[in-house]
């Protein structure tokens, strides 16, 4: 049995607000297929098509290579087309686990009871990024 090697952190730097979307006009109790996204997806998408960077510069910026890069945009062009044209939810999954800050260089643990950070834990600072592992 071959043991896949593992995963580098990726650095994610957008942090979504909302990270679930339906159909309108669907009670979310009726919703009975979703398709997940990363939060690297998220970041390729962001990057690329928000920022219109190159994949050589989003790569540059989340510590991964071009060709990783394409396959995380080929997956979420795929799950989100998905979603619009069989009208399925769209939930952000939430792989994120370590938070690196850019001014002190503390490296901290997403609580597990809050989704949202916006500070620092140990100076305060607004200016940290995620890392996903798996």
């Amino acid at each position: 049995m071959k043991i896949p090697r593992s995963r580098n952190p990726r650095t994610i730097r957008c942090d979504p607000t909302h990270t679930y979307f339906k159909p309108r006009g669907i009670p979310l109790s009726e919703i009975t297929e979703e398709v997940a996204i990363t939060l690297e997806e998220l970041e390729t998408l962001r990057l690329t098509s928000l920022e219109g960077l190159s994949q050589d510069e989003a790569g540059k910026q989340m510590e991964v290579s071009q060709s990783t890069i394409s396959r995380h945009l080929d997956d979420v062009h795929r799950k989100v087309a998905k979603a619009l044209v069989h009208g399925l939810a769209i939930r952000i999954a939430n792989t994120t686990e370590i938070l690196h800050c850019d001014d002190c260089g503390h490296t901290w643990k997403l609580p597990e009871d809050n989704i949202r950070v916006s500070l620092c834990e140990k100076c305060g600072s607004t200016k940290f990024h995620f890392h996903t592992q798996r």
